[in-house]
Parts: structure tokens; C-alpha cells; sequence
């Protein structure tokens, strides 16, 4: 799995990438507008397909924090039953070590 950084900074390219482009079609005018067209429209299918990506990831993420809240949430419960039943067993032993003792 990529990580959101990792795409953040592809996204960022793309958008650098694009700003160049659309600088270059207003500076070398029309003559080469048709070729700077095409990479513009290029560069806005990555620039959608990235965000798209990072939108997925950003997704993944929320599920695997909400997962792992979960899976902690669930340690705690069974932490404090071992420690209920730690807590029986002791007192259980200390009362047959009395019966014992009489």
C-alpha cells in the first residue's frame, strides 16, 4: 500500500506539471496550443486519477485507525477480565492454603 505522503507528493507533481503546462500554452500562443492542449488534458486525467488515489488511501487509513481503536478497545476488556480472574484464582488459593493450615 502506498502511503499518503507518497501520493501527496505525486499530487504535487502533477499540479506543478500542470501549472507548466498552462503557462507554456499562454506563452507560446496558439501555434503550439493544440499540442499543449493534449498535455494539459493529460495531465488533468493525473491530476484526477491521484486525487482519487489519495482519496482511497485516506479512506484505508480511517478504516485501519477505526480497526486498530477496535482491536485495543478489545485488549482493554479482556486485560481487566484476566485481571478479574487473576484476582478469583488468588483468593481462591488463599482460602485453601487457610482450610489447609486448620
Amino acid at each position: 500500500m502506498a502511503d499518503d505522503s507518497g501520493a501527496k507528493e505525486r499530487l504535487e507533481t502533477a499540479v506543478h506539471r500542470l501549472e507548466t503546462a498552462l503557462g507554456q500554452v499562454i506563452e507560446s500562443g496558439a501555434a503550439d496550443s493544440r499540442a499543449a492542449t493534449a498535455d494539459v488534458e493529460r495531465l488533468r486525467q493525473d491530476l484526477d486519477r491521484l486525487n482519487s488515489e489519495l482519496t482511497a488511501l485516506r479512506a484505508e487509513r480511517d478504516r485501519l485507525a477505526q480497526e486498530l481503536a477496535d482491536v485495543r478497545a478489545e485488549g482493554a476488556a479482556l486485560q481487566s477480565t484476566m485481571d478479574a480472574v487473576s484476582t478469583r484464582l488468588d483468593q481462591a488459593i488463599a482460602s485453601v492454603h487457610a482450610l489447609l493450615d486448620e
